[in-house]
């Protein structure tokens, strides 16, 4: 658990380097005109499984958020607020029924409403490729695919700086590929920071 907890520490110090580029002002083309968040999330979540205790997962990653108001202005369509396809690498630890790591790279659809000028309610929804090296019932490869939607609260703190916690209902499968495949659900609070350029 320990050597697990020190490569969690370990990948976030790494990611943090990323973190000076969000401070930059948006350049008008290529990537970064769409690139506007960039940020922290770390997670708690707790799941069920049939033939063991309940499953406990802590993580942290990243987050980049990309503005898709620039792709609705060409069809005439700008909704009020924020609304971003986020991709959020991250990496966890299973802390029970036994110690293991999880990976996932998925990718969500967001849209934050301008509930005041500080406080921004979300939707969102997502997907993306999922590993972990514990073994289950319910699933008979480690490779699935992990899909959630939930809901949060942003905060800004300054034009430029936000906090976010949120809540995802989780759901890993491996889209039938083998079978068993009878899918792992767990709720999951997450916790964040971003900077926005």
């Amino acid at each position: 658990m320990k050597r697990t907890l020190r490569l969690l520490a370990a990948v976030l110090f790494l990611c943090s380097w990323g973190v000076s580029a969000a401070m930059a002002e948006r350049p008008t083309e290529g990537v970064g005109q769409w690139l506007q968040e960039i940020g922290f999330v770390a997670g708690f979540g707790e799941g069920s499984l049939k033939t063991n205790k309940d499953m406990d997962i802590v993580s942290v990653g990243m987050r980049f958020g990309f503005d898709l108001i620039p792709f609705t202005e060409k069809f005439g369509l700008r909704p009020p607020g924020m609304l971003e396809i986020i991709y959020e690498p991250y990496i966890g630890a299973i802390t029970k029924p036994e110690s293991n790591v999880e990976l996932a790279l998925p990718t969500f659809f967001r849209y934050a409403f301008p509930l005041t000028e500080k406080l921004y309610p979300y939707v969102e929804v997502g997907t993306g490729p999922y590993y972990y090296t514990l073994h289950t019932y319910e699933q008979s490869t480690q490779f699935n695919f992990v899909s959630a939607g939930g809901a949060g609260l942003i905060y800004f703190l300054r034009d430029d700086l936000a906090v976010n916690a949120g809540y995802r209902r989780r759901h890993v499968s491996n889209a039938s590929i083998k079978e068993p495949n009878g899918g792992i659900e767990a709720d999951v609070y997450t916790l964040g920071v971003s900077w926005y350029f």
